[in-house]
């Protein structure tokens, strides 16, 4: 090429129907259709995918393509590469989804959204406490109060032990999330007996049946944290 001469700038990417680049968008279209392919069919955790050739004859892609849409399965926790294994298909866990917001979770209205979140889902969580818990459960949760740390480990605790008697994967897999718009470590003791006091009310109410008296108890209890 003549010295005078500059070469030809890089031509952008042209959009697809979505108004997103082409290759974004068979990117997203081969994720989609290996989770498709997972699904029909059933192909476990541990279960081994197709080599990145054979997906990418399969779905009429380009190579580096399925390469895009396995990382962008990689980060959502669908898929592993390992040496010698292949792509493998994971687990479906809720809290490593949610965990990766972790990196945005440090401003202040972020918090705030976090504390609201709260508390419009635990309350309602009661209600799968109740059909789910037994008198065993509540035992054992009485005993934890009596002997478990006070103050925000306290606080931590005992809300994690309820997010478990729910029995809900998505509400479990919150709970790092939403624990980070909680209160400071080190409160004052009289905050923490006052937590403490407000736990053991709640607990009362799930060991009488008394949804209503338990749910209006939470909310008071959230929003003094």
């Amino acid at each position: 090429m003549p010295a005078n001469k500059r070469a030809p700038a890089a031509r952008p990417a042209v959009p697809g129907p979505s108004g997103k680049p082409a290759r974004e968008t068979a990117a997203r279209r081969v994720a989609e259709a290996i989770r498709d392919l997972i699904r029909r069919e059933r192909i476990p955790p541990g279960g081994r995918l197709p080599t990145e050739h054979e997906l990418a004859r399969r779905f009429h892609a380009s190579r580096p393509i399925v390469r895009e849409a396995i990382t962008t399965l990689r980060a959502l926790g669908v898929v592993e590469t390992r040496p010698r294994v292949g792509l493998r298909v994971l687990a479906f866990d809720p809290a490593g989804l949610f965990d990766r917001l972790a990196p945005w979770m440090g401003a202040p209205e972020v918090a705030t959204d976090l504390r609201e979140l709260r508390g419009l889902l635990e309350p309602s969580m009661l209600a799968l406490v109740l059909q789910r818990a037994t008198a065993e459960h509540f035992r054992r949760l009485e005993a934890m109060l009596d002997a478990g740390p006070a103050g925000v480990e306290g606080d931590r605790v005992f809300h994690e032990a309820l997010w478990q008697l729910a029995g809900n994967r998505f509400v479990c897999g919150m709970r790092g999330l939403l624990l980070r718009g909680a209160g400071v470590a080190g409160e004052p003791v009289p905050q923490a007996r006052r937590m403490l006091h407000e736990h053991r009310a709640i607990l009362r109410a799930l060991q009488a049946g008394d949804l209503a008296a338990a749910t209006r108890l939470m909310m008071a209890h959230l929003g003094g944290l």
